[in-house]
């Protein structure tokens, strides 16, 4: 099987229902601010320098919890060694009685925001605003990005040089074969990668 030396792949969370959890309840001190993630990445300036997090779980050892918006320093360093742009801070944390995971902890949040469809080699339904009958597009709606009904031929651009990013047109975290040859050879835990290829599809309602 050949391998495409630019192929990127979706960052999905693959829970154990142990050590990675399916959900954990979590109580924060200090509260986190308010904060979305779909159009925009957090603005740093509006967190602290460091926070502390009860969680409901017996066990925590996944390395990137991406639906927590947690990672390991195991999973930091991979970042910094790919330049990844990321909110990082601390966080001290305690599971149930008291115990504390051995690894240590830090919110995260990517910051590199890439819209990477080729539109001329893809094909794709921009959704419809249902009041107006407007695309839902900056150019239509004034929207901060376009919004997809669904991709069924998801061509990516050239010369996207970016490790792990938030794809605009899927909402989700994408990351380079670099940046998954490298967290599956550290044995990293904690997600599974699916790739964006002549097989992959997108829908909004999925």
């Amino acid at each position: 099987m050949s391998i495409n030396p630019q192929a990127f792949f979706i960052v999905q969370s693959d829970p154990d229902g142990k050590g990675i959890p399916y959900f954990m309840d979590k109580n924060w001190t200090p509260e986190l601010p308010d904060y979305e993630i779909y159009d925009s990445p957090p603005c740093e300036g509006d967190f602290l320098t460091a926070y502390s997090l009860k969680a409901k779980a017996y066990q925590l050892n996944g390395d990137y919890l991406v639906d927590e918006n947690l990672v390991s320093n195991e999973m930091l360093c991979l970042c910094e060694k790919l330049n990844v742009k990321c909110i990082r801070i601390p966080v001290d944390i305690n599971l149930y009685r008291g115990v504390r995971p051995q690894k240590k902890y830090f919110l995260f949040f990517p910051l590199s925001y890439l819209s990477i469809l080729d539109k001329d080699e893809s094909i794709y339904t921009i959704s419809i605003d249902l009041d107006s009958g407007k695309l839902n597009t900056q150019e239509e709606r004034g929207l901060k990005k376009t919004y997809y009904e669904s991709i069924d031929k998801f061509k990516i651009k050239n010369n996207i040089c970016e490790h792990l990013f938030f794809c605009n047109e899927i909402a989700a975290s994408v990351c380079s074969i670099q940046f998954k040859n490298e967290y599956e050879a550290l044995g990293l835990t904690g997600v599974s990668f699916k790739e964006i290829n002549e097989h992959y599809q997108y829908s909004a309602w999925d």
